[in-house]
């Protein structure tokens, strides 16, 4: 009853975006403006006033990023090998795939239900995944993609490329922004920080209607065994092991062990299916993957809260 009372509010907010853009009493143009002013103000502005407030740990949490990212190392090699030796895909296809099976749609996903079932201090390490998820993931596929396919384009152009691009991303800026000003104790206006609170309380719901309305764009495209296999990969064995580093091997301390947990078990992500179409290759696959995977978090990720709570 718990995790129903948590997840619940989430999945009724998606599924009410998704009516609304079904019947047209909005239309997906709508839903792709309210997306822009959901990513490009209202999220960085409310990870800007949460890590401005948070007390920050003492030590910096190693354990905890390697337990996170090593998996998706691995596990995008993992899903590179299989892609190659069971659907034959080539080596775009596998750089493609491979971050559909790592790349987790924490935003839109995690961190509506992250905070609503563990509260807000669940919001820092989860913050800290976020801060270095894109940097990560776009550098890997682009390095894979174009590296191997463009002679003119060496490690170091791809890494400045790739922080180019981070460096315009408005959540970027929100967390960086943040990060500087806990650090150095700026104290912010009282004015500032309520106006701030008032549009924190806005963006989840609004975010949420956004993945719900956004779901008309995609379709089951096919490339079932592709699609089952990539979702597999992501919100089974991603967590698994994620699990086993946090808990077994590095010993994280539970709440952030469990967020990283979490945040590994979260369906596919956007930018994904954004890297497929951009390159051309995997879209179906993709597509299919990102739109069951969405469907499937409401049992995922059900599973998941009732374990750690």
């Amino acid at each position: 009853m718990e995790i129903l009372k948590i997840l619940f509010p989430v999945f009724s907010i998606v599924l009410l975006g998704y009516v609304i853009v079904r019947v047209n009493i909005i239309n997906i143009s709508d839903i792709n403006g309210v997306s822009r002013l959901v990513f490009n103000i209202l999220i960085p502005v409310l990870l800007f006033n949460s890590l401005s407030k948070v007390e920050l740990p003492a030590q910096f949490k190693w354990q905890f990023f390697l337990a996170y990212y090593l998996v998706v190392l691995v596990v995008y090699g993992l899903a590179m090998w299989t892609s190659k030796n069971f659907f034959a895909y080539s080596h775009e296809e596998q750089g493609v795939f491979g971050m559909g099976a790592t790349y987790s749609n924490l935003v839109l996903v995690g961190l509506p239900i992250i905070s609503a079932g563990f509260g807000e201090e669940a919001l820092l390490p989860l913050f800290m995944i976020v801060s270095i998820h894109s940097a990560v993931q776009f550098f890997i596929v682009t390095l894979i993609v174009e590296g191997d396919t463009s002679g003119n384009r060496n490690v170091f152009q791809i890494t400045t490329d790739t922080l180019g691009r981070l460096a315009h991303n408005p959540i970027i800026i929100g967390l960086v922004l943040g990060l500087l000003v806990n650090l150095l104790h700026i104290p912010l206006p009282t004015i500032m920080d309520e106006t701030m609170d008032l549009v924190g309380r806005a963006t989840l719901p609004s975010a949420l209607l956004v993945l719900g309305g956004s779901l008309n764009e995609y379709k089951v495209a096919g490339h079932f065994a592709e699609a089952g296999t990539m979702i597999g990969l992501k919100m089974i064995l991603m967590p698994t092991l994620v699990w086993l580093l946090a808990f077994v091997i590095f010993h994280v301390e539970p709440l952030w062990g469990a967020v990283a947990v979490m945040a590994a078990g979260m369906p596919v992500g956007i930018n994904a299916y954004m890297t497929a179409q951009k390159y051309q290759v995997g879209i179906p696959t993709i597509s299919t993957a990102f739109l069951i995977s969405t469907l499937l978090a409401a049992l995922s990720q059900s599973l998941l809260l009732a374990f750690f709570i």
